[in-house]
């Protein structure tokens, strides 16, 4: 395990990522989290928010202090729950909504992706602790824009911007009586021409993306869609609720049992908010890391997976999404999958399945069946295309327009 080394705090943590990591460039910190470390005032009662790894938290319980530590990923969790077993240190991990206790001291926090949710969770901070609580904001300095830095020196109480160090910056200011309100849910109007909202940090929560319309828009030539459908990283619900509706017109609603995965456990609290607002009240969700724990054999399973862990381009998430999903497909069940096309999926899909048939592109996305899995996904060699998918998927295939390749 790479030992976290720090001589200014007299500090030595051995930490692991979750899922495992085989790169040489991923690390279970970066130098925002020893920038925390080493400058910030911890305090008695420290709230952090966003420790991806588990870091923070682990140099929270390692000093004694009573924590209170927030994600909202399952894999960060996961990760700080494994790193604080094998330093035998208490478990006291939360998701859902922050809440945050009202005797917190100090509030670390890890930049996150959108300033939405650091806005948000400002907001809840200024409504949760009393004024002056001295908050610490650490990340790599190419990803907090400096209108970001603009705002908080604004908006908050003796504001200080440390010099920047080993690419990371390190922000200290005090929560002030108040901050500008913000809306919590945003929205747009859905494929059924309803509004689909969603809290802070869900993937394209103000707007669908048009991958997912590329997407929406094969589905709905396809045969009926129905029995156990597994929405994998499920976001806000958009293709769910495509398919609700698309059984709803065919009034096959009954047949239709919806599935929910995604590793936000905010994602998906706005999901189910947009099925039960569609009266579709039985749909099942799981936080959890792609398919882990998922036991019901799937029929329809559609992914329109991630390429990011954090703010590093990774492909390994849709990976472990292709070889789970392999294995919980029920003998005649279909993997549906839409990627931007610079990914090449492709190799991926036939290292789980047998029969990958490209069903339509554009310049910038291809929309994949996958039938078949290889019983052993993992080991299994990549099956070679059968000439006829080959042929069916050059006829459909545009030429894509060279200047947007």
């Amino acid at each position: 395990m790479p030992t976290l080394i720090s001589a200014k705090c007299e500090l030595q943590l051995e930490l692991d990522c979750y899922p495992k990591s085989h790169s040489k460039d991923q690390q279970p910190w970066d130098a925002g989290d020893l920038y925390l470390i080493e400058e910030a005032k911890l305090g008695r009662f420290p709230a952090i928010l966003n420790d991806q790894w588990g870091a923070l938290t682990c140099f929270a319980a390692v000093k004694n202090s009573t924590f209170y530590s927030w994600s909202d990923s399952f894999c960060s969790q996961k990760a700080t729950a494994l790193n604080l077993k094998h330093l035998q240190l208490d478990t006291d991990l939360k998701s859902g909504q922050p809440c945050l206790p009202t005797n917190t001291d100090s509030l670390w926090i890890q930049c996150p992706k959108s300033f939405d949710q650091l806005h948000w969770w400002l907001t809840l901070a200024v409504e949760q602790l009393a004024p002056g609580t001295p908050v610490y904001l650490a990340g790599m300095a190419k990803h907090i824009p400096v209108k970001w830095l603009n705002w908080l020196e604004t908006h908050s109480d003796q504001y200080q911007q440390l010099p920047i160090k080993k690419k990371a910056r390190l922000i200290c200011f005090e929560l002030p009586t108040s901050i500008p309100p913000m809306k919590a849910e945003k929205g747009y109007l859905g494929p059924d021409n309803n509004e689909i909202s969603a809290l802070p940090g869900v993937f394209s929560r103000d707007h669908m993306d048009i991958g997912s319309r590329f997407f929406i828009d094969q589905l709905a030539k396809l045969p009926s869609i129905t029995g156990n459908v597994l929405d994998l990283g499920c976001g806000n619900g958009l293709l769910s609720i495509a398919v609700l509706d698309f059984a709803n017109k065919a009034k096959q609603q009954d047949s239709l049992n919806l599935i929910l995965c995604d590793d936000s456990a905010l994602a998906l609290e706005s999901a189910n908010n947009n099925l039960v607002a569609r009266n579709y009240k039985r749909a099942i969700t799981h936080h959890t890391d792609a398919l882990l724990g998922v036991t019901d054999r799937i029929d329809n399973l559609l992914c329109n997976p991630p390429f990011h862990t954090g703010n590093r381009i990774s492909t390994a998430a849709a990976e472990r999404m292709f070889q789970q999903a392999a294995q919980v497909l029920a003998k005649d069940g279909q993997l549906l999958v839409i990627a931007n096309r610079h990914l090449g999926y492709a190799a991926s899909l036939k290292r789980s399945f047998a029969t990958v048939e490209l069903l339509a592109s554009d310049a910038k996305f291809v929309s994949y069946r996958c039938i078949q899995p290889h019983k052993q996904t993992k080991s299994t060699r990549p099956h070679k295309q059968t000439n006829t998918t080959i042929r069916a998927s050059n006829k459909s295939r545009k030429k894509p327009n060279r200047k947007y390749v």
